[in-house]
């Protein structure tokens, strides 16, 4: 995986990466590159600096530090030498690469009109390793699934790096192609794919397999979305990425109106968070989300809490 990835880094990082040992590198899910830092590895087994042939959890000063011409070049090999192509994705301040790899930007920010439209400078990197984890979402699934053709609507919470996009991506390609135990048939599902992340498209092509029965939305505002969805592609299920904005609440009443179901997600780590987010709660108080599932950001990808919002009862959790 690192290997994919060292292709999208300047000839001096790249050569510290591969020096690395193996076992360290597939743990690895984030590589911070800071301009006059050295590299940062983030990974199962711990964090860790790296130069040349030397991994350490302290850095010393014979460790390479990252200039302003190494964080450039890797902008450009990122871009393909075209960094105006990009111009969308960094107005998000990320770009995604080729294996569905989320590069993070920040530096001197740029803005017109109060809108924020790029930077200036780039001065740090964060590329989070994207990593499919099929069959990830089988715990999940049971709370989900509601007979053979039909599903509860549902609001997935977590904290950052708890494996929310993770999970959407596996449900969607679970429901598309459709679930033994408990049975479910398998129908045609929509993702609105705001931040480019779930499907991971690259140069027109996902990155990941989401499903036969999937179409996939990409860069396209929620709201938008879900219309575009509704009227042309006439999906059972709309799976989209987080709530938080004042749109919300019509965008989800609109695609329950027209007969379609609903996984969405949202950033909190317990229920009681959700409900005290102005725009999260009034989509929860009318009852437009059945279920919610907060994973754990202790061990992602875990179960912390079922709620049933229906009854106003944890089937899981606290």
């Amino acid at each position: 995986m690192i290997t994919k990835v060292s292709k999208y880094v300047n000839m001096n990082i790249r050569d510290i990466l591969l020096s690395q040992d193996e076992d360290i590198l597939k743990t690895v899910y984030e590589i911070r590159l800071r301009i006059n830092c050295p590299i940062f590895l983030k990974s199962s087994n711990g964090d860790y600096f790296i130069t040349k042939g030397k991994i350490s959890k302290v850095y010393t000063e014979d460790f390479y530090k990252i200039k302003k011409s190494d964080i450039v070049s890797t902008i450009a090999a990122l871009t393909s030498n075209s960094i105006h192509a990009y111009e969308k994705e960094i107005e998000k301040a990320y770009i995604t690469i080729e294996g569905g790899h989320r590069v993070g930007l920040s530096g001197d920010c740029l803005y017109e009109k109060n809108e924020f439209k790029g930077f200036k400078n780039i001065t740090s990197l964060n590329i989070r390793i994207a990593k499919d984890f099929i069959n990830c979402s089988n715990k999940v699934i049971k709370y989900i699934i509601k007979d053979s053709k039909n599903i509860y609507n549902t609001l997935i919470a977590g904290a950052p790096l708890s494996g929310k996009t993770t999970c959407i991506r596996d449900l969607a390609r679970i429901l598309s192609d459709g679930y033994s135990n408990p049975h479910f048939s398998g129908c045609d599902v929509t993702i609105i794919d705001e931040r480019g992340e779930i499907a991971a498209i690259h140069n027109g092509v996902p990155q990941f397999y989401v499903g036969s029965r999937t179409d996939v939305l990409s860069y396209c505002m929620k709201k938008e979305g879900f219309s575009i969805s509704i009227r042309s592609l006439a999906p059972r299920i709309i799976i989209s990425d987080e709530l938080g904005s004042s749109d919300d609440f019509e965008t989800i009443q609109y695609a329950l109106k027209s007969g379609i179901n609903v996984i969405t997600t949202a950033h909190a780590s317990s229920v009681g968070d959700l409900f005290k987010n102005i725009y999260i709660k009034g989509i929860l108080d009318c009852g437009f989300i059945e279920r919610i599932i907060v994973l754990d950001d202790r061990s992602p990808l875990s179960i912390k809490e079922v709620y049933d919002n229906v009854s106003g009862r944890y089937i899981y959790g606290t």
